[in-house]
């Protein structure tokens, strides 16, 4: 009877002394198994199933450099095409280079819209330096984000779990808060990067630069009228009576000097004639 009493008592510490020893660890477990979670699901999809569902997500960007035959009408035109449209001008730089007048516009279109735009941009163009169109599939982009952010969601959750039940030692504690913090930034990076691909899918990019030789229009600029001209004769014959004015204030003295000169020869001059 002392035997089996005995034997009961060691089965039971042994059954106790598991236990504890489980719930000693909760963290060094749940670490291993969120490591292994993120590794499996962090990992970049190869499944083309996911992203290739007839619903491609593409970024549209338009290069395009031409000429005009004149740049303020063109630009007027562009902005009246662009009022059409959910669209809006990003940024826009006028500028003179020597003989040619350049408008560098930067324009975002909702992505259904960019190719009415574009045919309207196209009727300004006189001469074509390039036209290029780039588009970028980004659907895998979103998925494998997509699933990194979850992943990243989940162990965040599951260290959050460790904190409201207080397991685990205070270092195994610590280093839980620790994590879900930088969890926490790389879950805002993320979302920050999904925002960003929706918004440069939603809206497309066209990259203007259109331009006009000014050199022809300043050689048959017309010539002043008769009326300007004799107004800047005029004001040229003044300027020149100031000049003259200024010139003699400067020399006046030897003027004076030259002046007085003259009198005394000519009465010198003068009283010789009269004595012989």
């Amino acid at each position: 009877m002392k035997n089996l009493i005995l034997l009961l008592v060691i089965t039971i510490t042994i059954i106790s002394c598991a236990r504890m020893e489980k719930a000693d660890a909760p963290a060094d477990t749940l670490e291993a198994a969120a490591a292994d979670q993120v590794n499996a699901q962090l990992a970049p999809t190869s499944n083309p199933d996911l992203y290739s569902n007839g619903q491609t997500k593409t970024i549209k960007t338009l290069n395009y450099r031409f000429e005009v035959d004149n740049v303020k009408k063109s630009t007027e035109a562009i902005e009246a095409a662009i009022n059409k449209y959910p669209a809006y001008i990003a940024s826009s730089n006028l500028y003179l280079q020597n003989t040619i007048l350049e408008n560098k516009i930067t324009i975002r279109i909702q992505s259904e819209y960019f190719q009415d735009l574009l045919k309207e941009i196209d009727q300004q163009a006189r001469f074509v330096n390039f036209r290029d169109v780039k588009t970028e599939d980004v659907a895998k982009q979103f998925v494998d984000l997509e699933s990194r952010l979850n992943s990243k969601r989940e162990v965040e959750q599951r260290y959050m779990e460790i904190l409201r039940k207080k397991a685990g030692t205070i270092e195994e504690l610590m280093d839980a808060e620790q994590k879900i913090g930088a969890l926490h930034e790389e879950i805002e990076a993320t979302i920050s990067r999904i925002n960003y691909l929706k918004d440069q899918v939603s809206y497309s990019t066209l990259n203007l630069e259109f331009y006009q030789t000014i050199s022809a229009e300043i050689s048959s600029v017309d010539q002043p009228s008769h009326s300007a001209q004799f107004n800047d004769a005029l004001q040229s014959g003044w300027n020149g009576v100031v000049q003259f004015a200024l010139a003699l204030a400067y020399i006046w003295p030897l003027i004076l000097l030259t002046f007085t000169a003259l009198l005394v020869y000519k009465f010198y001059r003068k009283k010789k004639l009269l004595n012989a």
